[in-house]
């Protein structure tokens, strides 16, 4: 913290991905220059991603305590899968993971986070809300697939119940650039196809720079062993 002051990065500008060295739940970070107090004082964002922070073993410390504080948050992705909703889901039950608390991370905490804080740290009061004078953004979730369950809140039931993939249409400033599930004019399928081969060239590169040496197949093991194949032989 001392070195970002001391590079003159600390501003409203600064945009810090995970936040997971500090620890929010200590009170001495909160307390008069400890550095959820500095980081609300010269309005640094920042961008929580639950999804990527969980997948290795690592939470924020905690999303309500860094909101408390006074500390501008907003959701992120970072990698696969980019579903915000998913990312909500689990960044809601890692607060209460990281609080001891059930009341810990509100999903009316986090959808602000992903709207609201969001257009905050871009220094956009015309973006993430509906109002006059704002970017027509609009997101359109269905949620009447029979797995999406009973609705008892429509956001607090797609948060826990459904994913990304219930949203039907999406419109950035009024333009439609998903509708019924598709992006018209690209071919997702074709697009898949050759994510799917640059992926096999980076994964058959990954080799060149471990520092072992160690081949695909080592660093991107299959979840179970492939079955032992058995040959007999008929003469015998």
């Amino acid at each position: 913290m001392e070195q970002l002051a001391d590079s003159g990065l600390l501003e409203t500008r600064l945009l810090i991905p995970h936040g997971v060295v500090i620890d929010g739940t200590d009170p001495s970070s909160s307390a008069g220059g400890g550095p959820l107090d500095v980081l609300a004082r010269h309005g640094v964002s920042i961008i929580h991603c639950p999804l990527t922070s969980f997948h290795y073993s690592g939470m924020l410390k905690s999303f309500d305590a860094f909101a408390a504080a006074g500390v501008n948050m907003c959701l992120g992705t970072d990698s696969f899968p980019p579903d915000l909703v998913k990312g909500i889901d689990v960044g809601t039950h890692l607060a209460r993971i990281a609080e001891g608390r059930r009341a810990a991370g509100a999903v009316s905490g986090f959808f602000d986070a992903a709207t609201l804080g969001g257009a905050r740290a871009l220094g956009r009061d015309d973006l993430g809300r509906l109002c006059p004078g704002a970017q027509a953004d609009i997101m359109v979730a269905s949620l009447g697939d029979f797995r999406d369950g009973v609705v008892e809140d429509p956001l607090r039931t797609l948060i826990l119940n459904g994913s990304a993939r219930n949203v039907t249409d999406t419109y950035v400033a009024g333009r439609p650039v998903v509708v019924d599930g598709s992006l018209p004019g690209i071919d997702l399928g074709e697009l898949r196809a050759e994510g799917q081969r640059v992926f096999g060239q980076m994964v058959h590169a990954y080799g060149e720079r471990d520092y072992r040496r160690r081949d695909a197949s080592e660093l991107f093991p299959p979840v179970y062993a492939p079955a032992a194949v058995l040959i007999h032989d008929s003469t015998a």
